[in-house]
């Protein structure tokens, strides 16, 4: 059975990541406080970010598990738009440089946001601005 907090922590997730796609401070805010109601919500929109920017990885046409997942231009590109400090910076960049978890201590918010910025640019890198955001609306749409 799904609960009230895994819908709401779901949608808090993909919320966050349309929000950062159209750089919209307000939206931000309220996706993360949204993701931040409960510990049960916040865990579930963690989830999901990870689960998205994992699938978002394997969707590069050019995957090779011989390689690290570096991430490509376009992504870096629109990376350079986001607001982002201190650890989640350094986080979100470690990510795009080789697709494994990096050895800093964040807090849930922090990973979330982390994980939503990085799923975007993989999206971005992977399908552009306009179809990232249509695939995250329909995932919205079908929550």
């Amino acid at each position: 059975m799904i609960s009230t907090q895994q819908i709401a922590g779901e949608n808090a997730a993909l919320d966050l990541m349309l929000a950062h796609l159209t750089h919209d401070a307000e939206a931000i805010a309220s996706a993360t406080a949204d993701s931040g109601a409960c510990p049960t919500t916040q865990a579930y929109a963690r989830q999901q970010l990870c689960g998205l920017l994992h699938d978002a990885v394997l969707a590069r046409p050019d995957l090779s598990l011989n390689r690290p997942a570096v991430l490509g231009p376009a992504g870096r590109a629109w990376l350079q738009h986001v607001t982002m400090h201190g650890p989640v910076a350094d986080t979100v960049m470690a990510l795009a440089d080789d697709g494994a978890d990096p050895r800093h201590h964040l807090d849930d918010n922090q990973w979330i946001a982390t994980y939503a910025i990085s799923a975007v640019a993989r999206l971005i890198d992977v399908y552009g601005p306009a179809v990232a955001s249509e695939r995250l609306t329909q995932l919205r749409d079908a929550g």
